[in-house]
This record gives structure tokens, C-alpha cells and sequence, in this order.
């Protein structure tokens, strides 16, 4: 995950608004926490978000190599009874 492309410095946000920083600040002195609280969950939700993905990823390639292993199997089996009983049906 790139965590630099999610993390703000704190100093160059813009608020876009009419008041200052010092007013906000002195309205509630946790600005700033809540601000750093949402970068951190953020980054946290989305290294659970990549997490999760590659589980996904990992058990979606596990069902296929079952998959073409049952496969393998079927026909191996088949050629034994084309051999036994001297058929020839299509793999």
C-alpha cells in the first residue's frame, strides 16, 4: 500500500473556510487529534482493505489448484478404465 499518498501534512491543510486555525482552536482544542485520529483509521482501513484482498485472492487460487487436482485425478482415473475394459472415450 502507498501510505504516503493517504497521509496529509497536518501543516498545508487547507481549510477553505473564513476563520483561522487559532479560532478553531480555541473552540475545540482537538481539531487537530480527530484530524491525525481519521488519517490513522483511514490508513488502517485501507491496509485491512488490501489485507482482505489478498485473502481473497490467495483462496480464490487455492479452489482452482483443487479444482484442476480433481481434474487431473478424474482423468487419470478415466485412462485406468479405457486401459481395464479396452474403451476409448473422449477426455
Amino acid at each position: 500500500m502507498d501510505v504516503h499518498s493517504t497521509v496529509v501534512d497536518l501543516e498545508d491543510v487547507e481549510l477553505g473556510l473564513d476563520w483561522s486555525v487559532d479560532s478553531v482552536r480555541g473552540r475545540d482544542g482537538h481539531v487537530w487529534a480527530k484530524l491525525r485520529q481519521l488519517q490513522s483509521n483511514h490508513v488502517w482501513i485501507r491496509q485491512q482493505l488490501t489485507h482482505l484482498q489478498r485473502r481473497l485472492v490467495t483462496q480464490e487460487l487455492e479452489k482452482q489448484r483443487s479444482a484442476y487436482a480433481a481434474k487431473d485425478k478424474l482423468q487419470g482415473t478415466l485412462r485406468q478404465l479405457q486401459l481395464k475394459y479396452g474403451r476409448n472415450w473422449s477426455l
